[in-house]
């Protein structure tokens, strides 16, 4: 299975936009290389054969920024040649191209369909991307299964012999009602492929924990081992063994991803 939902070529040129659009599509569950978001992983590695083959190899789908700035650049061709490599062999719609301008790029045929950056508002861009996503885990049967707080933190942490957290220890509020509540007084439910807590009173998401293996970003979360959660409020856990309740702050890419859900 892909490592990557998603990966983005694009000139350094034009990073604002690619910076908007990593960022959007991670709160809405999609999981994305892009470059600053991969600054340890990348280090020290031969980035030649690296690249290659996230490009080639590790996603569902390559977004390529089209502008006169990636025409000219090394690397982006470096970065295309991998991914048309992919889309010959396979001879699918892997490449995905958003035009910033009117530039022609090697390989890119004006017959291929493409998605006009200057016509086309940032929000539809990222809600094609999310269809396009979740199009491909449904044709290629893969899907993602509810998954808990308490059986995250039970897979995640080293209780040594004491009383593992369960949803019922874990208190938070709602931002919309401002309704204090534990995570399971909380709604449960799939939604692009990541699990939501939703209030008790169906106002918002609390509580996002995402499918295995999405990459970290800045402010997105805490990781988990191979999960990330989100919670749009400080939430208090508090068991009987425990002196003192912990706190985990709350995290605003949550809040991001309670407007994109409701």
């Amino acid at each position: 299975m892909p490592t990557y939902d998603v990966v983005i070529s694009f000139a350094g040129e034009d990073r604002k936009i690619a910076e908007a659009i990593a960022s959007n599509l991670v709160t809405r569950g999609i999981n994305v290389f892009y470059d600053e978001y991969e600054q340890a992983n990348l280090w020290g590695k031969d980035l030649y054969v690296h690249l290659t083959k996230i490009y080639r190899d590790e996603s569902k789908y390559c977004l390529m920024l089209i502008s006169e700035n990636y025409a000219k650049k090394q690397w982006t061709n470096h970065e295309r040649k991998a991914a048309q490599a992919r889309a010959f062999q396979e001879n699918s719609e892997y490449i995905l191209p958003l035009r910033l301008d009117d530039a022609e790029i090697d390989g890119i045929l004006g017959t291929t369909g493409y998605i006009d950056y200057r016509h086309c508002s940032l929000e539809k861009i990222i809600s094609m991307l999310a269809e396009k996503v979740f199009q491909f885990n449904k044709l290629n049967n893969i899907y993602y299964d509810l998954v808990s707080a308490e059986s995250v933190f039970k897979k995640s942490l080293d209780f040594k012999g004491k009383q593992a957290f369960q949803d019922k220890d874990m208190v938070t509020d709602c931002p919309t009602c401002n309704e204090q509540q534990t995570l399971a007084e909380a709604t449960m439910s799939l939604a692009d492929d990541e699990t939501l807590y939703t209030c008790r009173n169906g106002c918002q998401a609390i509580v996002v924990i995402s499918r295995p293996g999405i990459s970290a970003w800045p402010g997105r979360g805490y990781r988990l081992k191979d999960y990330v959660i989100r919670n749009a409020r400080d939430i208090t856990i508090k068991t009987n063994s425990m002196g003192m309740p912990i706190l985990i702050p709350a995290s605003k890419a949550a809040l991001m991803k309670a407007q994109t859900s409701s």
